[in-house]
């Protein structure tokens, strides 16, 4: 599956979770033929309580949908990722996303341990996440060589914000699959050899994303949008992407994110016409 979607979680304005909206995205994904990725920090797991996330998982997984699902697990605590990994084995799902320690700003030998610790507790094929603006420091060179050899270790998500750690991930673990964690990256990427794309877009254009993956899509419009995503922190620009296209009751985030950081409202209807004039 070369084409996986970083699933939002909807919010009523009263941040209770709107599980028809969510119900709504994950078909689409199924449509398209997409991977999903859900409870990742696109989805804002970190401001779920656990409950809410299994919630979530139950709610995904009672859909009975033959996309592959892939689940987030957070960089905070290593006790409660691990048990939240213990949960989530429960559940039909096809692996996780195991995000680098968030804030700590391990060396080489922590964040060696740390994902050491989860790789030899998971059953199921795991994706490493470098995501140095929100970890604070990036998924170590080192670090990948020494645990690229575990059983379940199965790919990279790079969200660097470049190509070069990308290429140095696969250069020290060809065998890894290697996805792009930056939409507006992709093109840069698939040229370099990436497998694939893990993609915030494609919440509300599941199946023109799948076109860009399979190069069937135009350029220019993509790079057209990416940007336009990218003007304010993710979720942010894609919640109010699928209010505007009606999939999602309202583009509520909860805090410390705001639908008031959001500052681009008067070039929302302009993109989305464009992209509905190509569809």
């Amino acid at each position: 599956m070369r084409m996986l979607a970083a699933v939002v979680t909807p919010f009523f304005p009263d941040f209770r979770i709107d599980f028809a909206s969510l119900g709504r995205i994950l078909r689409l994904q199924e449509e398209a033929n997409n991977g999903i990725v859900l409870l990742g920090s696109t989805g804002e797991s970190l401001s779920l309580s656990l409950e809410e996330k299994l919630q979530v998982l139950r709610f995904a997984c009672d859909l009975h949908m033959h996309s592959p699902l892939y689940i987030g697990i957070p960089g905070v605590s290593l006790q409660d990722s691990l048990a939240w990994m213990d949960m989530c084995h429960g559940y039909p799902i096809s692996g996780f996303l195991l995000t680098s320690p968030i804030y700590t700003k391990p060396g080489v030998y922590g964040q060696t341990l740390w994902f050491e610790t989860l790789l030899k507790k998971t059953q199921l094929p795991a994706i490493l996440y470098n995501i140095p603006s929100r970890a604070g420091t990036p998924l170590h060179i080192d670090t990948l060589k020494a645990v690229a050899h575990y059983e379940f270790c199965w790919g990279v998500k790079d969200s660097g914000g470049s190509i070069e750690n990308g290429l140095c991930y696969q250069q020290c673990a060809p065998h890894l699959k290697l996805f792009c964690g930056d939409d507006g990256l992709w093109h840069d990427m698939a040229s370099h050899g990436a497998y694939g794309l893990i993609s915030v877009a494609a919440n509300a254009w599941a199946k023109e994303v799948h076109e860009v993956v399979h190069s069937f899509f135009p350029k220019e419009l993509w790079q057209e949008l990416t940007s336009w995503l990218a003007q304010a922190t993710n979720p942010i620009s894609i919640k109010h992407m699928l209010a505007h296209l009606g999939y999602i009751s309202s583009p509520t985030l909860r805090v410390p994110l705001s639908d008031k950081d959001f500052s681009q409202q008067g070039s929302l209807p302009t993109i989305v016409e464009k992209m509905l004039c190509r569809t």
